[in-house]
């Protein structure tokens, strides 16, 4: 027995013999099968022979009562049929006469004598003159038209049961059921122990790729069957480890931001709508607080991008440190947390699912520009920035994440618009006030297009003796219906829609062609003009400044560009590639805005400036703020051991006049001098230049 047992052991270890057994068996349900078709085919021909013998009945009946028919005799009628009635072959039988008038009936019918039949079967037969049949569950129903001398004299309708002539296939069809029952009762202990035993494996794996398919991934197929099948569970384990490993990453690559830990736009938008489908079902309230860096831009350039990247680590764990203690202050068992996302660049979300009152939103608006207001410890640098909060309550502001995220975005611009390090709640306004900026962004491709911008000139005065030493071109929009717009009004609009580069170039060349006029005509005025980020980092913008400077016949010491302090910072030894082509050939930089960015001094000292801008933030606050008045004397110092020359812009008071004098100014600008004025009023301002410093030297 030992080894007969082994060699069956042995065999059933083998996939091929599990389902050859298993096939043994299939082919005794085929053999079912079959038996089971052999009755069907009885019956099949049960109901054709049904069918046969009803239309027969028919034809014979029709045949014998056709001249009772035409003569609407009814007891004729009714003696011929009631005799038929009484077959058992024969549910109910009635004839009617052409208009489907019932003259007698037989058996269980729905019509009586005297009433119409509305039997669609009666219709058919007399409107085509042709027999009629129809199978209703198990009735075999008949019309046939009553023929009487070529005449249509009526019709006959009889209801056959069809289990009037197949008992034979019911017989069989009974034999065939206790023959299998017997079977079933012998083989079924058989079959289902091979087939637990066969598919059991089997039954694991259909599981396993159930549970696969509903990303349970995290799971083993234990399968030991020393077979085929313990391989394929194998195979099965290996393969969703790495399903696994794949899904934890593609999840987290779509709804985590890879630099800050936090979820991303895709995740904070479906949360949103996941929370404001609940508050609208519960009638309660939430809000979503958008967030944006202030002066993180100016950071980032200064410090490198990889400063940026630990810069915006640490802005979200301060976030993420609010939200949570706000949660915990409010402290409500089971309550949802709220959830820090990052938008991307410096844009931040917070979401506030469910809110008492819309000042706690104000409240936590304000904690987060605290928290961020604090200084930041990045590579040895205290590094300081703002944030401008935009708040949308939700379902009052919206109930779907992209109006909410819209709304918020405008209330946080307001907010950045009145200065940063503050917040703004949405109102309906806003949303007129982004449809102007759209409209103002159209009106100013057409300006671009049509010519409607103008160059204005403003002095730059010389300290010592109050001549001009320059000029600075400053563009201005002449717009159709407004008028004459200065740069503020839509300089913003032509950064945000691109086309500041385009501006810029034609700024460049307008000043530089009116200048390189007045050259020829005696007027010898240097010309400053600034250079937006957009230009400078274009790689030809160097050959477009020497083909500008050609086709103009400007002489290139006549031409000083002026460079943001964040944009000479942002790749120093990119902007010494551009600047030195241009200072070969005797074109003149300054840095404009200086000491409102982040300036390295080691590459402050190498770069080949001719000229410090001091802001006018400055100028104006130096009388009252000591800060300001420190920074100013400062850079005049600095300037002066560097041998450059500064130029104080926004200078108003005599008194301002008098510290920059004193302090070593070289330059100053603003409207204690002149204001920013067309080409023709520079030529006259030139004029009367000209006069006073005749009249002194004489």
């Amino acid at each position: 027995m030992a080894p007969l047992r082994h060699a069956l052991s042995r065999m059933m270890r083998s996939l091929v013999m599990k389902f050859t057994v298993l096939c043994a068996f299939v082919l005794i349900a085929a053999t079912s099968v079959m038996t089971g078709i052999g009755y069907v085919s009885k019956s099949h021909d049960n109901r054709v022979t049904a069918l046969a013998h009803a239309e027969l009945m028919s034809q014979v009946l029709a045949s014998n009562l056709a001249e009772q028919a035409s003569q609407r005799d009814a007891r004729r009628l009714t003696m011929g049929l009631g005799a038929f009635g009484e077959r058992g072959d024969v549910q109910g039988a009635y004839i009617v006469d052409p208009a489907r008038e019932v003259l007698v009936s037989a058996g269980n019918v729905e019509f009586a004598p005297g009433e119409r039949s509305t039997d669609a079967l009666v219709h058919g037969a007399l409107g085509s003159v042709d027999t009629r049949v129809e199978i209703v569950g198990e009735l075999i129903r008949v019309a046939h038209p009553v023929m009487h001398q070529g005449r249509l004299a009526g019709a006959i309708v009889i209801d056959v049961p069809i289990a009037a002539v197949s008992r034979p296939a019911a017989e069989i069809f009974q034999r065939q059921i206790l023959v299998g029952l017997v079977a079933l009762l012998i083989f079924l202990p058989l079959v289902a122990y091979v087939v637990r035993t066969a598919l059991g494996p089997i039954h694991k794996l259909t599981e396993a790729a159930r549970l696969a398919s509903s990303r349970k991934l995290d799971m083993r197929i234990d399968v030991r069957t020393g077979d085929e099948l313990e391989v394929l569970a194998n195979a099965f384990n290996r393969m969703f480890a790495r399903l696994d490993a794949s899904m934890k990453r593609i999840h987290r690559l779509a709804y985590v931001d890879m630099v800050t830990e936090l979820p991303n736009r895709e995740r904070f938008r479906k949360e949103v709508e996941r929370v404001t489908r609940r508050a609208e079902d519960t009638g309660t309230a939430g809000a979503v607080l958008f967030l944006d860096l202030d002066r993180f831009k100016r950071v980032n350039d200064s410090l490198g991008l990889g400063e940026g990247d630990r810069l915006l680590e640490a802005v979200a764990r301060r976030l993420r440190e609010t939200a949570r203690g706000w949660d915990l202050r409010q402290g409500e068992d089971g309550a949802e947390p709220s959830l820090v996302a990052r938008l991307g660049g410096d844009e931040f979300t917070i979401l506030l699912p469910a809110l008492r009152d819309p000042a706690d939103a104000a409240r936590v608006a304000r904690l987060v520009i605290d928290a961020v207001r604090r200084p930041f410890e990045i590579s040895g640098h205290r590094v300081f920035l703002g944030v401008s909060v935009g708040v949308a309550v939700f379902p009052r502001d919206g109930g779907d994440p992209e109006t909410l995220l819209r709304h918020a975005d405008l209330a946080m611009a307001a907010a950045k618009c009145a200065g940063g390090n503050a917040y703004e709640f949405f109102e309906a306004s806003m949303n007129q006030t982004a449809f102007e900026r759209l409209v103002l962004e159209g009106e100013l491709r057409e300006a671009v297009r049509d010519d409607q911008l103008v160059v204005f000139y403003q002095p730059k005065i010389s300290i010592k003796d109050g001549s001009i030493a320059g000029v600075e071109a400053l563009v201005r929009w002449n717009h159709p219906t407004a008028g004459l717009l200065s740069p503020g009004t839509f300089i913003q609009a032509a950064e945000e829609c691109g086309l500041i580069g385009e501006i810029g170039d034609w700024v460049m060349r307008r000043a530089c062609t009116e200048i390189a006029d007045l050259n020829r005509r005696g007027y010898s005025v240097p010309v400053a003009v600034n250079v937006s980020a957009v230009q400078f980092e274009d790689e030809g913008f160097a050959d477009s400044v020497l083909d500008t400077l050609r086709e103009t016949g400007l002489p290139a010491s006549l031409l000083e560009l002026e460079l943001t302090e964040s944009v000479a910072m942002r790749q120093p030894e990119r902007v010494l590639e551009q600047i030195e082509p241009l200072r070969a050939r005797g074109v003149g930089f300054a840095i404009d805005d200086f000491g409102t960015g982040h300036s390295s001094l080691s590459y402050l000292t190498r770069m080949p400036f001719d000229v410090f801008k001091i802001d006018q933030s400055f100028v104006r606050d130096m009388s009252k703020d000591p800060h300001a008045r420190i920074v100013v004397e400062t850079i005049l110092a600095m300037a002066k051991a560097l041998k450059l020359q500064t130029v104080a812009e926004g200078v108003e008071t005599s008194e301002q006049l008098a510290f920059l004098r004193e302090q070593g100014a070289t330059l100053a600008q603003g409207y204690l001098f002149a204001r920013p004025m067309p080409l023709a009023d520079l030529v006259r301002f030139a004029d009367d230049d000209k006069s006073r410093m005749q009249l002194a030297s004489a």
